[in-house]
């Protein structure tokens, strides 16, 4: 799956079934999906687009109409 660095717009493929793991082990917040970080410049990579394990849906358009404003 696709994910794009809010920073730095990097792209990076991440297989779908490692994002998977990390979002059933994570403990914290449902509305924040699995995220890592940019191997360019240190930044937030976000899911361009992701369904969790607990059925939220997670747009990187969301996140990027919430940070232009």
């Amino acid at each position: 799956m696709n994910y794009i660095c809010l920073q730095c717009e990097e792209q990076e493929k991440i297989p779908l079934d490692t994002v998977r793991s990390f979002d059933i082990m994570d403990g914290g917040d449902p509305t924040v999906p699995p995220q890592f970080s940019c191997g360019l410049c240190g930044g937030t990579m976000y899911p361009e687009y992701y369904k969790g394990v607990h059925g939220n849906e997670y747009r990187i358009e969301d996140v990027r109409s919430t940070t232009a404003e």
